[in-house]
């Protein structure tokens, strides 16, 4: 449901404007202040709801020739992403320039007071409201991908469009987690914040190596690598990406769990022993921006994602584990052994081999004897 904020110190015109919307706009939640100061409080107090205001329509002139400028800068201060339209009769009072620096969506000029002033108003806040949304949308996406790619985005929002594509898939869990949670759960400040560098690591690391990071699951991550590639290579060097980053992730994250450890054992006794496993496979997949009226993601669905999900559950403490379709891509560059056959996968039948990437010096090693030919 979206939220209105109307400010005018007229009751009449603010009782006037209000039926006006709702008519036209039954599923707006539309709400009120008489003056400046009132306004301001009313949006403070949405910082706590879960929805907050998402326009807010203004009277230029109330306590002075200033407040509805007051009023649009500090709603903008409380959220960025709030869209504001000004409206006035006193147009000798209006600067438009300035309100538009001020990050105004629009200003609307009442010098005709009642049905038509009321229309362009309500033409203007859906306009705003299909504006804020988009840049939700951009927000959200923004968490999710480099920022060079996201530039490109940014430019052709249209690549996010649902499509099959070929992309290699990453799923990484830190094996040991449940446990570790259960011995500090007296802390879990101390969890939390360990989280918080675990993904920035990781996130940092998958934009490195030209992947986008899908998801945040629990203390898993999801990344897709070759989702932009339009290289005619099947998808090689998409998925040499791919465990490149993962030998770096796998590196990066010895080294996080060393500070933590020194941390940890400041409140427990018991031993800390968890580790980075990684699942790794190449395969079609319905790759898109994947949406609802409630929420937005950039994801990839399909077998291919579980494949890759149930390959990361059959990796150990440090061990990086990729399929057949992912070894045939990287194996000029990498050292790999295979460890197992399985076929007990759920939904999708078969017998299936399993290889692990060897070790990060030994890899760099194999790569460079391999370029060198």
């Amino acid at each position: 449901m979206s939220r209105i904020l109307i400010i005018d110190d007229e009751q009449e015109n603010l009782d006037s404007l209000k039926r006006a919307l709702q008519d036209e706009n039954p599923e707006w939640e539309i709400l009120t202040a008489n003056n400046e100061t009132e306004g301001k409080k009313l949006l403070e107090s949405q910082l706590t709801v879960k929805d907050p205001v998402d326009v807010v329509l203004t009277d230029l002139v109330m306590e002075d020739e200033k407040s509805g400028m007051n009023v649009l800068q500090f709603a903008k201060q409380l959220d960025p992403f709030v869209m504001t339209i000004l409206f006035t009769a006193k147009e000798k009072s209006l600067d438009r320039f300035a309100a538009f620096d001020f990050g105004a969506f629009d200003v609307v000029e009442k010098n005709i007071r009642g049905t038509t002033a009321s229309r362009e108003i309500n033409i203007k806040t859906r306009a705003a409201l299909k504006f804020r949304e988009s840049m939700k949308n951009i927000n959200f996406m923004r968490r999710y991908f480099d920022p060079k790619v996201f530039n490109v985005i940014e430019r052709d929002p249209s690549i996010l469009s649902v499509s099959e594509r070929l992309v290699t898939i990453a799923f990484w869990d830190i094996r040991g987690f449940s446990q570790l949670c259960e011995s500090l759960k007296a802390y879990p400040t101390l969890i939390s914040a360990f989280l918080k560098d675990y993904f920035e690591t990781g996130s940092k690391i998958i934009f490195k190596h030209h992947g986008i990071v899908d998801n945040f699951i629990g203390d898993g991550i999801m990344a897709l690598f070759g989702v932009f590639n339009h290289k005619d290579d099947q998808g090689k060097e998409d998925a040499i990406h791919c465990v490149q980053a993962a030998l770096d992730f796998k590196k990066e994250f010895d080294q996080v769990l060393e500070k933590w450890k020194k941390e940890w054992m400041l409140y427990i006794a018991q031993e800390i022993d968890i580790g980075l496993g990684c699942g790794i496979h190449t395969g079609e997949a319905i790759v898109g921006n994947v949406g609802t009226d409630f929420r937005d993601q950039f994801t990839a669905l399909g077998p291919s994602v579980n494949f890759a999900s149930r390959i990361a559950d059959r990796s150990g403490k440090g061990q990086i584990v990729v399929s057949q379709p992912t070894k045939a891509r990287i194996e000029s560059d990498f050292s790999l052994i295979r460890i197992e056959v399985i076929s007990d996968i759920k939904n999708i039948p078969g017998r299936f081999e399993l290889f692990k990437i060897l070790d990060w010096d030994i890899s760099v090693a194999a790569r460079s004897t391999n370029r060198g030919r």
